[in-house]
């Protein structure tokens, strides 16, 4: 199914609710509900007492800017369901004891989330050949989840191989981890984090074992995912470290193990997924692969493994993926770009050839800094930037509709320079009009 029709059908299925659908409110920021909503409602009882079509609302009495804690378990959800935070209250879903995801989604969850922000999940497999995936949200192979104005910040999915066992423990996906339809729009992904598992160090006794790889350190896709107006910065995907040779006095030093594989510092599309990406912003991204284990203490001593592999600083897509209107910046040693399958419609900003676009030469110093504290954390171009008034066109990477809206909720096209066109990138840089009727400020008295 193409994306423009996965997105109409999700959003046909989540406006028309039937008349008897409940709306519940939540009345109480805290976690420790008794599952049902009464005189007290927590997210979770708003979400245990759902049903089918079903809609969660949050009372304006709560604190503004407004913290839901999560202490216990992911909110699990497995029907169709619309949760929508209030307009102009910053709301985010935040772990503030324990660990673990903050939302898992079932095979038959179709859920539409607007205005919540997703802050320090963090969830661990420490069982060797289970992954870690989706920091802060999983979503099962069926389920549809469309996301819009959201942020995701300090989320990590991390794999720890537990002792005197032999295997991986891999990382996917530092704040999300799909197996279902996604779809994401006017978001931001912040300092998210995959971190493959350290490999064991060798002894007398056992073997040492190679580090784990990682792959997104924002999001794993092996579904279908559409993203629309957003900003990846920060975000890292980690190779674990090799484990080191076991020290043999009298006899050869036993050899180091090798870096785990690194993969997709913002994005990572795996085989049999299919992706678009447009006006997105990537800068500040990465790909780090773990370190080879030192070689252990004998007579010779033994050898250093190797690094593991570091590829897509900003994304790696093992599948088809349509990149378009978008700015995307490298870091580190990897290229940004990885992946056969990526292509464009029209045109991109991109730091090097690795992705399909136009490769602009400092193309990170056209645009405001970030600011990660930001309720929606974003690089504004600067006016004199090539992304101003610059893209071919208005419309979605398939060409199919025109994207009136940037990250920020801002008109496109706001123009600046000329004729009404678009910017490249998740915002529409706005000029700011003075009393004068000029852009720049007046001068002083």
């Amino acid at each position: 199914m193409l994306p423009s029709s996965r997105h109409a059908l999700l959003a046909l299925a989540l406006v028309a609710s039937p008349a008897f659908a409940t709306t519940w409110v939540v009345t109480d920021a805290g976690d420790a509900g008794d599952g049902t909503c009464d005189a007290s409602c927590t997210l979770r009882d708003a979400v245990n007492e759902s049903i089918a079509d079903d809609r969660i609302l949050f009372d304006l009495a709560l604190p503004n800017p407004l913290q839901l804690d999560l202490t216990g378990d992911a909110l699990f959800i497995d029907i169709p369901l619309r949760i929508t935070a209030n307009d102009g209250v910053p709301t985010v879903l935040r772990r503030t004891g324990g660990s673990g995801r903050l939302i898992e989604l079932g095979a038959s969850a179709d859920v539409r989330i607007v205005g919540l922000g997703y802050e320090d999940g963090n969830v661990l497999s420490m069982t060797s050949d289970v992954p870690a995936e989706g920091g802060a949200i999983f979503t099962a192979a069926g389920s549809a989840l469309e996301l819009r104005d959201c942020r995701f910040r300090n989320n990590q999915a991390t794999g720890v191989l537990p002792p005197l066992v032999s295997g991986a423990v891999e990382a996917r996906g530092g704040a999300i981890a799909t197996l279902g339809d996604l779809i994401v729009d006017r978001c931001s992904f912040v300092g998210n984090l995959a971190n493959g598992a350290n490999g064991l160090d060798g002894t007398m006794v056992a073997p040492n074992s190679a580090g784990s790889s990682a792959y997104g350190g924002a999001i794993y896709a092996a579904g279908a995912i559409d993203v629309l107006n957003s900003t990846f910065s920060g975000n890292q995907a980690n190779g674990g470290d090799g484990g080191d040779g076991a020290d043999q006095t009298g006899f050869p030093g036993g050899s180091g193990a090798n870096g785990g594989n690194a993969a997709g510092g913002a994005l990572y599309l795996a085989a049999g997924s299919s992706g678009t990406l447009g006006f997105a912003t990537l800068m500040g991204n990465d790909a780090v692969s773990g370190t080879g284990g030192s070689g252990g203490f004998g007579t010779p001593p033994g050898t250093s493994g190797l690094i593991g592999s570091a590829t897509g600083s900003a994304v790696q897509a093992d599948a088809d993926l349509i990149l378009n209107t978008s700015v995307v910046m490298g870091a580190g040693v990897a290229s940004a770009c990885e992946g056969m399958a990526i292509t464009q419609r029209t045109a991109n900003l991109v730091s090097d050839a690795s992705c399909p676009g136009t490769v602009v030469t400092d193309l990170d110093l056209q645009f405001q800094p970030i600011d990660s504290l930001d309720p929606s954390p974003h690089f504004t171009p600067l006016p004199t930037s090539d992304a101003v008034d610059t893209s071919p066109d208005c419309l979605d990477p398939l060409g199919a509709e025109a994207v009136v809206l940037d990250q920020l909720i801002a008109t496109r096209p706001m123009t600046y320079h000329a004729a009404p066109v678009c910017d490249f990138g998740a915002i529409e840089f706005t000029p700011v009009i003075f009393a004068d009727g000029f852009e720049t400020p007046p001068p002083p008295p």
